[in-house]
């Protein structure tokens, strides 16, 4: 950077806010961290940064406001709250990125509150982010940035951005404030039911008495792959409890529940988010919200989540789980991740079209993103000429007809298959 780099407040220190601003830390950008939790703070501290009281303590030093926190109440009290937000203090003309997920109407809301406070000199950038804490950690996150020209490309609003993403990733979405959360929203309900699917066939395929790191390295390099399935199977093979070192159930039930509250809103039905959100509300419920969001397996073998462990290495009679009475195979498992990838590309790039926005650009969005599958990047054009539907893909009844058997077969092991059950209900309501 030619010029000084910008002052930043950063507030959020949780996983990934703290790997995003560790990454600015080092390369060379005054960071001043704010968190609810004091110990955070000290975290960043000790990594060469600086803490403050409150937001306001630290507005009047800074450029650029970086939002990284949970979720928009926690939003809204650190850029607004009566003596403690950091809008009062900021000296005109300063940049706020709200790098958390929030709902595309929330946004626009704060814009028009900024203005109602006679502060519309605040440039405001709608700039979620996706990729996780080991992206983030070194500049390589996936941004979807949208808001007034003036501002996006303002010089300290972009080298913020640029150190944390690289070009390729770095997503300047039309349509101003709202814009980037809307592009936000629909590569979540790619990552929402690309995780819980993981659990899903994992739990399936010990149930089947498979080893379940060959189903891993199968499936990684089948039809069925997916990132967030590379991404999120190894945890479930490391011993103990899990508490949330990389993404918490919590994270993952929030975005997909503001997707669900935003499809209502649009009037538009997403039958394989809503399974989604429902499991990952049960996860919630039972007290796991604050573990790695892989725990989603206890849900498909309840008492008995160490059977994937168990299994890894070690099938239980051959290479296909013959011995299970029901002869499900790795190639099973394949099936119902195809029909489930499918199934919800079907409804995610419709959806896509209602929020505005471009789907050559949610291609590009997604496939370089945790959101990304091979079924994806296989079906896309064929799926878009045939405006989204399954009957647009080739060879769609032999992937239903496959899809059917799978799930039969788990039917008679008694293997709850929500997600598949629910993409396989698509296929026939399309296809009929």
């Amino acid at each position: 950077m030619s010029n000084p780099p910008p002052t930043i407040l950063f507030a959020g220190l949780g996983a990934m806010g703290h790997a995003m601003a560790t990454h600015l830390l080092r390369s060379r950008f005054p960071v001043i961290g704010y968190d609810v939790s004091p110990p955070r703070m000290l975290s960043l501290v000790a990594e060469g940064g600086s803490c403050a009281n409150s937001p306001a303590e630290a507005a009047p030093a800074v450029d650029v406001v970086l939002v990284m926190v949970a979720d928009q109440r926690q939003a809204e009290a650190v850029l607004l709250d009566d003596g403690t937000g950091a809008v009062g203090g900021l000296r005109e003309g300063k940049a706020v990125l709200m790098c958390s997920t929030v709902a595309p109407r929330w946004v626009g809301w704060l814009a028009e509150r900024l203005r109602g406070m006679g502060r519309a000199d605040v440039g405001l950038v709608d700039a979620p982010v996706s990729g996780g804490a080991g992206r983030a950690g070194v500049g390589e996150l996936s941004v979807f940035a949208a808001g007034e020209d003036r501002v996006l490309f303002s010089p300290h609003v972009q080298a913020v951005l640029a150190c944390l993403s690289d070009a390729r990733k770095l997503y300047h979405v039309s349509g101003g404030v709202g814009a980037g959360s809307k592009a936000k929203l629909v590569h979540q309900v790619f990552a929402g039911v690309n995780i819980a699917v993981a659990s899903e066939a994992m739990g399936l395929a010990a149930m089947a008495g498979l080893d379940t790191k060959g189903v891993l390295e199968r499936v990684c390099e089948g039809e069925g792959a997916s990132w967030m399935f590379g991404n999120r199977v190894p945890f479930m093979f490391e011993e103990g409890g899990r508490g949330a070192r990389y993404s918490a159930v919590d994270i993952i039930a929030k975005d997909v529940g503001i997707v669900n509250a935003t499809a209502r809103e649009e009037r538009f039905p997403l039958p394989m988010a809503g399974v989604a959100e429902q499991l990952y509300m049960s996860a919630v419920g039972a007290g796991w919200g604050r573990e790695d969001d892989c725990v989603l397996v206890r849900l498909y073998l309840p008492g008995r989540e160490e059977l994937v462990l168990e299994r890894a290495g070690r099938a239980a009679v051959g290479d296909d789980g013959a011995g299970t009475g029901v002869g499900i195979g790795v190639a099973d498992v394949e099936d119902l991740l195809v029909g489930v990838h499918l199934a919800v590309m079907s409804e995610a790039m419709a959806f896509c079209g209602v929020l505005g926005i471009g789907a050559d650009l949610m291609f590009d969005i997604v496939r370089n993103a945790a959101g990304a599958s091979k079924v994806f990047e296989k079906y896309f054009r064929e799926m878009k000429n045939g405006g989204w539907g399954l009957k647009g893909v080739e060879g769609v009844e032999g992937i239903r007809e496959r899809l059917m058997n799978a799930v039969a077969k788990a039917r008679e092991l008694k293997y709850p298959l929500f997600l598949s059950s629910a993409a396989l209900q698509e296929f026939q309501r399309q296809l009929r």
